[in-house]
């Protein structure tokens, strides 16, 4: 098996030549204390056990109460790096919930985004959080109150 040569060199040299790897365990220290803290203050919701990373494509938790959990829905805090972006998104627990539910979920207003294609994509609604990352509790809030947004969006239908 043969591996890209100019991609390995170009990462060998980031390693090198930058803190890419300290600056890396600083977004993921972020990550994991927004995890974290919304578990502790959101009692009604059950979390996955961990921060998934998907090889620097997205890096996600989930968690859901019992009313997203009966209609096979959860809540999806996601971290998007090409964007420098946190998201949460509204999910299907698999696509064929999500799928049954896209119908149900039209004419969502901006900045709320739907997906063109929930059979394709992991979210059926998201929605981009603005906070400064360096500010732990403003992120906290501003990611309680995005899924407080989307689930309320989620009750009008």
């Amino acid at each position: 098996m043969q591996f890209d040569q100019a991609l390995l060199k170009t990462y060998r040299n980031l390693l090198q030549t930058t803190n890419l790897q300290k600056a890396y365990q600083e977004w993921l220290r972020v990550f994991r204390y927004l995890r974290t803290t919304l578990e502790q203050q959101l009692p009604d919701y059950r979390f996955q056990g961990s921060v998934n990373e998907n090889g620097m494509d997205y890096a996600y938790f989930s968690f859901a109460d019992s009313l997203l959990k009966e209609q096979g829905l959860k809540l999806v805090v996601v971290f998007v790096p090409e964007r420098f972006q946190l998201e949460v998104w509204l999910s299907g627990v698999n696509r064929a919930a999500q799928c049954r539910w896209a119908a149900r979920l039209s004419n969502c207003t901006p900045p709320m985004k739907q997906s063109e294609n929930p059979a394709c994509t992991d979210y059926l609604v998201r929605l981009a959080v603005e906070a400064d990352l360096t500010d732990g509790e403003v992120v906290v809030q501003a990611v309680k109150q995005a899924a407080e947004r989307l689930r309320a969006f989620l009750l009008l239908k």
